[in-house]
């Protein structure tokens, strides 16, 4: 009678395992396999109608056709983006919660800030767009290029101010390097975005701007009313005719270009980031996706996940001691 009981018991035994380990296991794989299940929010750290938002708007479309689900965009700007990088990490990390970032003002903000968050806290999913940067002045600027305006800053210092979209984000920080690398004293002059970093230099109230090159800056540049003295890519940009900062001898200043990407809680399942992940490629090739983000923003190859992450640490090794400074 035991032997019988103890062979009944060890049986029911390994029922239960078989079926408790087939339904732990499938039940993760086939949420994975399911996403997305509901609709998916895609956070913006800025307010509507900045170029941050078109971005996700445009996106948004795209990947409702390809997931075949609502994607709902929610404005939460604050805090130089910190507000709507607080509430994805709060999110469950099931890929139904992502958000627009902006390099290097995400890594900036926390470099500089206790804002409860670091990159670790971040699944990185992949580039949208990427803007480069470049230091304007006004048409009628005595500063015909970039040697005399730094020349001038030399000569007198503090007296060449530059402004710039924000006071933690790509365009500060990079002006801060200059004046540690090369012992040019330039005086940060922080804006709230570029339409008022034009706005001030058109009035003459600072002697340059070091801002975007993005749809919105174009037209005053192209009419002549800006000039561009250098751009901060790594190479010349077709749509504009200025030299780089390596051309002019600044090697080390190709780190101004902003990147607007997608990123998830840390911890999202890896079937389920390959599946925004893919989908975000999709919208770089969709012609419609990139009209409206703009051609000349949409890097020629994808980058994705891993290319992101990458940026991420780069951004911190260039702009650490910029920030501790």
């Amino acid at each position: 009678m035991r032997p019988a009981r103890v062979l009944a018991a060890l049986l029911a035994t390994s029922l239960l395992t078989a079926c408790g380990g087939e339904d732990s296991g499938s039940g993760g794989g086939d949420a994975a396999g399911d996403f997305p299940t509901q609709n998916v929010r895609l956070l913006v750290p800025y307010t509507a109608g900045g170029p941050t938002d078109i971005a996700a708007r445009a996106l948004a479309a795209h990947m409702e056709q390809e997931l075949d689900e609502s994607v709902v965009v929610e404005n939460l700007p604050g805090a130089s983006g910190a507000t709507a990088y607080q509430q994805l990490i709060q999110a469950e990390a099931d890929g139904h919660t992502l958000s627009m970032t902006a390099l290097p003002t995400a890594v900036l903000n926390y470099l500089s800030n206790d804002v409860g968050y670091t990159r670790e806290d971040f699944t990185p999913i992949g580039v949208v767009t990427r803007v480069p940067s470049g230091i304007v002045v006004p048409a009628d600027s005595p500063y015909q290029d970039l040697a005399s305006l730094f020349g001038a800053a030399q000569a007198e210092p503090g007296s060449i101010t530059v402004g710039t979209p924000g006071a933690t984000n790509t365009h500060a920080a990079e002006t801060r390097r200059i004046t540690q690398l090369y012992d040019v004293p330039l005086t940060v002059v922080p804006f709230e975005g570029n339409s008022e970093v034009q706005t001030a230099l058109l009035g003459e109230n600072v002697s340059a701007g070091f801002v975007n090159l993005s749809q919105d800056m174009l037209p005053a540049i192209e009419s002549g009313d800006l000039r561009v003295l250098a751009v901060g890519s790594e190479e010349p940009l077709p749509y504009v005719d200025a030299p780089t900062f390596v051309e002019e001898g600044f090697p080390e200043l190709v780190q101004s270009t902003t990147t607007f990407g997608v990123i998830a809680p840390a911890g999202v399942p890896d079937e389920v980031r390959q599946t925004v992940e893919d989908t975000l490629r999709s919208a770089a090739e969709e012609p419609s996706v990139v009209e409206t983000l703009g051609e000349r923003y949409v890097p020629e190859e994808f980058i994705g996940g891993e290319g992101l992450q990458e940026l991420f640490v780069e951004t911190e090794e260039t702009f650490r001691d910029v920030m501790a400074g």
